[in-house]
């Protein structure tokens, strides 16, 4: 397939915008709160006289193939502690059930306009994750750091068991793209 000249610019500006916005933890001067890419959106099918959801479209393209690398490199992690004995196999995949589960959780309230409903559901997730490490005896750490969002986990969301995380002691960083 070739590509013209005419269609290969506004294809870089896209993926360039596109792959700067998705790294940014949000996008300012948004008017969807459902979608906070919407002005962008529609600013680059504007500027570039795209159609608005073939725009879109590559941006939750990008988005799915995201969480797909991160959901991987997670259990990519688990299993790098289940090798290194940190945790077992069955620990693994408890922790893989409920990670899904608390994802689900977090996932039914997060295109609500309830700034108050998404933080107590993000608060609930937070108390159910403690409860059900402890219960469980697994480092709470291992169960969050599958849970997307911030790369640094603040509060334990989303972190990446990278440095002071306990499967490394504090001394590794972590390599892997959230």
């Amino acid at each position: 397939m070739q590509i013209s000249k005419k269609m290969l610019i506004p294809m870089a500006a896209v993926a360039v915008i596109g792959a700067g916005v998705i790294g940014a933890a949000s996008v300012s001067a948004a008017t969807d709160t459902t979608n906070p890419q919407a002005s962008l959106v529609q600013k680059l099918a504007d500027t570039f006289h795209l159609d608005k959801s073939k725009v879109q479209a590559v941006f939750d393209q990008q988005r799915t193939e995201n969480q797909a690398n991160h959901e991987a490199n997670y259990e990519k992690r688990l299993d790098q502690l289940v090798t290194d004995g940190k945790i077992t196999s069955a620990q693994k995949t408890a922790i893989l059930a409920e990670n899904k589960k608390l994802k689900a959780e977090l996932d039914a309230v997060k295109d609500s306009t309830d700034k108050t409903a998404r933080r107590t559901a993000m608060q609930n997730v937070r108390t159910e994750a403690q409860t059900w490490a402890t219960q469980n005896n697994i480092d709470e750490h291992y169960l969050m750091g599958g849970i997307g969002g911030h790369p640094r986990g603040g509060m334990g969301m989303g972190g990446d068991m990278g440095p002071g995380a306990p499967d490394d002691g504090g001394t590794q960083s972590s390599t892997t793209a959230n």
